[in-house]
């Protein structure tokens, strides 16, 4: 099975570009396109959260237009800037548009692919409530091969302005995680950048941005404000997973 991880894209519509210095529309038409040229191509995307950058519904009606151009289905995990309501009534064409936690499982060749809502509403680190993570230990205990997909990391990545936003209260999805066996990786988002930690039996890998990368070390600038964006191109992950062995890489687009 081949996935293909992108992540982060911080979408606004045209005329509000760009977003830390970059056209984040046009970084992610050229993500759609390079995905859709691959071959070996992708069974499926997953998209790791931050798929707009406000909330509004002009920025996930653009998010929309690109994303609608993929020749693979698309299943997306919801990040910090992402607004429930707003994601229900753009994307999903729900009316009730609601902030119910989005979270599901689909079954695809074999394997038991597990989207989780880490949103945090109003702060920018993320979070798993007790439903979720029942739900969770429920779909993990199926035996079949599993893959999570979740905006914040859980575990920290070395980077210490990025660890104090990764998920909050981790202890008991770290247990259920170390728990199941049949756990191969744990992807996600949030960091704009290439991470790789062990968590029991899994992995967790976290993507670059289809958007902006973020630096490790932030500028202050004589105003007291920080850089945190660099100029370094937009790049995806792709997974193949020919279970229990795995393999991974990273594409990353011309500028």
């Amino acid at each position: 099975m081949r996935i293909v991880q992108l992540s982060d894209p911080h979408i606004v519509p045209a005329a509000k570009q760009p977003v830390h210095g970059q056209d984040t529309l046009e970084r992610l038409r050229a993500a759609v396109n390079a995905v859709n040229r691959l071959s070996p191509s992708p069974d499926l995307v997953v998209m790791t959260g931050d798929q707009i950058n406000d909330g509004t519904e002009a920025s996930y009606r653009a998010f929309k237009d690109v994303i609608s151009h993929l020749r693979f289905p698309c299943h997306m995990a919801l990040g910090n800037h992402d607004y429930r309501p707003v994601f229900r009534q753009v994307m999903l064409e729900d009316s009730r548009a609601d902030s119910a936690s989005y979270y599901y499982s689909l079954e695809r060749l074999g394997h038991r692919i597990i989207v989780l809502d880490t949103l945090d509403e109003g702060e920018v680190s993320g979070r798993l409530d007790d439903d979720q993570l029942d739900w969770l230990e429920q779909e993990l205990s199926s035996g079949l091969s599993s893959v999570i997909c979740m905006h914040h990391p859980p575990v920290p990545v070395g980077v210490a302005w990025m660890d104090e936003l990764i998920l909050q209260d981790n202890e008991r999805f770290l247990e259920i995680c170390g728990a199941a066996a049949a756990l191969r990786l744990i992807l996600c988002g949030h960091v704009h950048h290439d991470f790789r930690m062990d968590v029991g039996n899994a992995t967790v890998l976290t993507a670059p941005s289809v958007g902006l990368q973020f630096r490790k070390d932030p500028v202050i600038k004589p105003d007291g404000s920080r850089v945190i964006a660099t100029d370094e191109p937009a790049a995806f992950r792709i997974v193949d997973i020919d279970s229990p062995r795995w393999k991974t890489s990273i594409h990353q687009l011309s500028q």
